[in-house]
């Protein structure tokens, strides 16, 4: 009966700790910008960038994506975006052309797309091409 009743206790914690997305100890950064030939960006650099404007709750944001590397060319991207804060997970991704055009040299391919963040707080976007995961980056969303 111990044994069952410690199993129990167990599970129960590990479940409840699996509901929080984020681990309370862990740093949070806003991602870096960098600049490049196409210019300024955030992101991570020589894997995935943003070019776009400071980030505001509620209002629709123009986002260029670039992806680097020749496997993701012709391929359609999509976001998830979660709140450090609140753990709120959205799409914030409202219009796109989904699929990554490359650019002339093939190293980096890219699109636009139209976002939206309904409330301010600090964001970690997690990137998928072809629905498998291929980077995150982390974003201010100011009110």
């Amino acid at each position: 009966m111990k044994w069952f009743c410690f199993l129990s206790i167990f599970v129960i914690s590990n479940a409840l700790a699996g509901c929080s997305n984020f681990d309370s100890n862990e740093q949070i950064e806003v991602s870096p910008s960098f600049d490049n030939e196409f210019g300024e960006m955030f992101g991570v650099k020589e894997k995935i960038g943003i070019i776009g404007g400071q980030v505001t709750a509620g209002e629709d944001q123009k986002w260029m994506w670039h992806f680097w590397g020749e496997e993701v060319q012709y391929k359609e991207f999509s976001a998830v975006a979660i709140n450090i804060g609140t753990n709120e997970e959205i799409d914030p991704i409202k219009i796109d052309y989904e699929m990554l055009i490359p650019t002339e040299d093939g190293l980096i391919s890219h699109s636009p797309s139209q976002e939206m963040f309904p409330s301010e707080g600090i964001w970690k976007v997690k990137a998928y091409v072809d629905d498998e995961f291929f980077e995150e980056f982390v974003v201010e969303v100011f009110p």
